[in-house]
């Protein structure tokens, strides 16, 4: 469908206020908005269940007949520090349906499957790691929320409003903004109509907000300042929208990706994308020099910012039998510096390394379906439906200065770590292992988890720089000691952990610390400074 152009013309806004304030609370008058802003009784939709370190299953590991010593160890450290059940309203689950980081706060909206409008949007406090909270939620009784991007201290929500619903709006297809501070609403919800029947996606320019409304609907422009809208240019079916490299790029389910004037919206360059975009849910993100599609069965697409020309296409790894294959399907994409992560339906999410080379390293061990995710270079998290969400901790090594990490090489070995006695052996970097069994003098600097036990053995010395997690929250895991362990970091064990006779844990430096959530059986010595988490030591 040719694409008509309305740059620069005026269009008739409803912007409403959603609430009269009373006593400097937003929200408060509508009931049409319902805010809590308890987050202890929020914060119980968390749970510690399965959590831990997280693995990642190679489709060669799990489609290939080979003894599990052969199996390489894992390069990228993942902690899952929490699940969060959905929420729920008059007996009504919502669904997860997009994420946004920034700094100490991630926001996360909801909507309803099915003809019901029914919506949300919580404010997440991830300052405390291991400690996430919700600060602050909004229901929306008579809208679907389906994205949302913070800018500069304002919340933009792209969402679908029930037109007979108590917001006074011209048009289903609607731009919310909310001002936020530390965690919580700061002003009343304001409603911007737009061409559609739905809002489906909301990103940002150095000068605007842009919003995409799908069925007939438009790329719609908002000026930061304001919130006026300043420009828009229909299309028949968009689906996402994203900047970078000076362009905007919106997805439509007919057309393919288009490259547009972040000002004048004028078009440039189309990538095609194929018959499998009907109804669907898709994004991209930007990497670098290229743009990443989700782009359905067919995984995800690598293009070129400036051109559009294909780098590569990145395939689905399956690693679990007995799917539907209509519902493997990558429907979101996210890239942080290193990797890009896939969520694939129900093939679950999978990860790929990005660098010279781009190597898929599989699917990560998780429970569920994966509609949507959104990474940044610390946290992960993950949107599974009715399922709710999962919160992952992304432990990449960081530098460290100190003589007894210097010149140690990468680990390459197998993902059952032994140091045998006669063989003592030191490395460096990110690490992911089954299981870890010192016998000799080991060093390891940088980040190391281990999945199942770690056992320092009379005889062997370990000797640890950075950051190590060990275990996964009520399994038959942890950390055992046997004679000598020195750290100079973090240690966090979601498993038990066990101080023999004999046994020393010595914690180096000024800045370290031990959370443990599972038991402890102390019999040995604890020396040196260290922050207990748990308090499970004093």
């Amino acid at each position: 469908m040719k694409n008509r152009l309305l740059i620069m013309v005026l269009v008739a806004v409803v912007v409403f206020s959603s609430c009269n304030r009373e006593d400097g609370v937003p929200g408060t008058g509508n009931d049409a908005i319902l805010l809590n802003s308890d987050a202890e009784s929020l914060s119980k939709r968390f749970s510690k269940d399965k959590t831990g370190v997280v693995g990642i299953t190679s489709e060669t590991a799990a489609n290939a007949r080979i003894n599990a010593e052969e199996i390489p160890a894992g390069s990228l450290p993942l902690e899952l520090i929490a699940q969060v059940a959905a929420p729920t309203h008059d007996g009504n689950v919502l669904q997860a349906t997009h994420v946004d980081i920034d700094g100490n706060y991630a926001y996360v909206t909801y909507n309803t499957k099915g003809p019901k409008y029914l919506g949300a949007i919580d404010i997440f406090d991830i300052s405390d790691v291991h400690n996430p909270v919700i600060k602050s939620q909004a229901i929306f009784t008579d809208a679907d929320l389906n994205a949302v991007d913070f800018v500069e201290g304002k919340l933009y929500i792209a969402a679908a409003v029930d037109v007979d619903a108590d917001y006074g709006v011209d048009g289903p297809a609607n731009l919310i903004m909310v001002n936020t501070a530390n965690g919580n609403f700061t002003s009343d919800f304001t409603f911007s109509s737009v061409e559609g029947y739905v809002s489906t996606d909301v990103a940002h320019t150095d000068g605007h907000v842009v919003m995409v409304s799908g069925t007939e609907g438009a790329v719609s422009l908002f000026d930061k300042a304001n919130a006026t809208m300043v420009g828009q240019a229909a299309f028949p079916d968009l689906r996402s929208v994203t900047y970078g490299g000076g362009k905007l790029f919106v997805l439509d389910g007919e057309e393919g990706v288009n490259s547009l004037d972040p000002v004048s919206m004028t078009k440039g360059f189309t990538i095609s994308l194929g018959e499998d975009y009907s109804g669907a849910k898709r994004t991209m993100d930007v990497h670098g020099e290229t743009l990443v599609v989700s782009e359905g069965a067919n995984g995800a697409g690598i293009y070129d910012l400036s051109n559009g020309a294909e780098q590569i296409k990145i395939q689905i790894p399956v690693v679990s039998g007995g799917l539907v294959e209509e519902e493997i399907v990558t429907n979101a994409v996210t890239t942080n510096e290193k990797h890009l992560f896939m969520a694939n339906g129900s093939a679950g999410v999978s990860a790929v390394a990005l660098g010279e080379a781009v190597e898929t390293l599989g699917v990560l061990d998780l429970f569920g379906s994966s509609n949507y995710v959104r990474a940044n270079d610390d946290y992960l998290f993950v949107a599974s439906g009715l399922e709710g969400l999962q919160i992952l901790k992304i432990n990449l090594a960081d530098d460290i200065v100190d003589d007894v990490c210097t010149d140690l090489p990468a680990y390459k070995g197998s993902t059952w770590m032994n140091i045998n006695s006669g063989e003592p052996q030191g490395y460096s970097g990110s690490v992911v292992a089954d299981g870890l069994n010192v016998n000799d003098d080991f060093t390891f600097c940088g980040s190391l988890s281990v999945k199942g036990w770690a056992n320092i053995n009379s005889g062997g010395t370990f000797n640890m720089r950075g950051s190590m997690v060990v275990g996964q929250y009520g399994q038959d895991t942890g950390l055992q000691i046997n004679s000598t362990m020195k750290i100079e970091g973090s240690l966090v064990i979601y498993g038990n952990l066990t101080i023999n006779s004999g046994g020393t844990l010595e914690f180096l430096g000024d800045d370290s610390s031990l959370t443990v959530y599972g038991n402890v059986w102390n019999n040995g010595t604890v020396t040196g400074e260290f922050d207990d988490t748990e308090n499970k030591l004093n």
